[in-house]
């Protein structure tokens, strides 16, 4: 794409990145953005305290090119980082990018097409997990939720109802490009404080938009590092952190129709059970404990199979 843009015209998407020391991985990161066919964006890049080489970095690059603006903050966690840079955006359209992964050229700009085009409330995308050097023999990932899919224009709680049944749900916020009135019309953020942020975010997402459309590529490129918050220990945090999400997704639900009420129980039954089989790694004492929540408030989101392997099952 000829390369008009100016200082002065708007940009069509902000890419917001938030960085916590991956200094190893920024410049891999940040030209998959600056590289993108579609030259019309801002690259919003707030480091949440990094105590690495992080910082300079980002601002040598920023020295570079002209769209790139640095914000540093204290550390304050992924969630408030991104609403951070929302704060910032002035583009029609956000995408959510890490700081450690990277992302097809022609990406962006093929989802502002498609976008304007079918006047879309977002458009979403697969994705293919990658990992270190140790971790090279380990077959790769694909997140293939367009794959079953039609390419039409769909309903957003629709979409997620056949993806659910599939089992091909990815709450990834870095596989959608969204419309920036769409989220500022609803309000739409991620909630402090917690892991699986994108589980609640995701949902909100599909559950309030009536214009989704797909693209069936692996635009995005997830790096699978030994210390990364996808890869870390399931530990308590993680549980109270789905337990948030079920909480504020029930709490959405009150003011919606059945469908979306119906929707939003499948989709916590699925997540909510595969946590707490996930929990029978944790300590014994955590594992009483949500034992005890699943039967007196969560019951009917997690089977009575699950349950027994909670309680039953040996930490290998």
């Amino acid at each position: 794409m000829k390369q008009t843009n100016t200082k002065n015209n708007p940009p069509k998407v902000s890419v917001i990145i938030p960085v916590y020391n991956t200094e190893k991985y920024l410049q891999q990161a940040i030209e998959s953005i600056r590289q993108q066919t579609l030259y019309e964006l801002e690259i919003i890049i707030i480091d949440d305290g990094s105590t690495d080489e992080s910082p300079s970095i980002l601002y040598q690059l920023a020295e570079q090119d002209y769209r790139i603006r640095v914000y540093r903050q204290n550390n304050q966690g992924l969630s408030i980082t991104r609403n951070t840079g929302m704060e910032y955006a002035t583009g029609q359209y956000i995408y959510f990018m890490d700081s450690d992964d990277w992302l097809e050229t022609d990406a962006l700009e093929l989802c502002y097409q498609k976008c304007e085009a079918e006047q879309l409330d977002f458009v979403f995308f697969d994705a293919e997990n990658f990992f270190e050097e140790i971790m090279e023999n380990i077959p790769s990932v694909t997140y293939s939720h367009t794959k079953e899919l039609e390419d039409k224009i769909y309903e957003g709680r629709n979409v997620l109802d056949i993806q659910i049944k599939k089992y091909q749900f990815t709450p990834s916020a870095c596989l959608n490009f969204i419309r920036r009135s769409f989220l500022q019309k609803h309000v739409l953020k991620f909630y402090p404080h917690i892991l699986h942020e994108d589980q609640l975010f995701t949902s909100l997402l599909y559950l309030q938009a009536k214009n989704v459309g797909l693209i069936k590529r692996n635009f995005f490129h997830r790096r699978m590092r030994p210390n990364s918050i996808m890869t870390s220990r399931f530990a308590w945090k993680n549980i109270s952190s789905y337990l948030t999400v079920v909480h504020e997704l029930n709490k959405f639900g009150q003011k919606q129709s059945y469908e979306i009420r119906e929707t939003i129980h499948r989709f916590l039954s699925q997540m909510l059970d595969a946590a707490v089989w996930q929990a029978h790694a944790l300590p014994l004492q955590h594992r009483i404990k949500l034992f005890i929540l699943c039967l007196t408030k969560y019951k009917k989101y997690v089977t009575l199979r699950t349950l027994a392997v909670l309680m039953m099952k040996r930490k290998k």
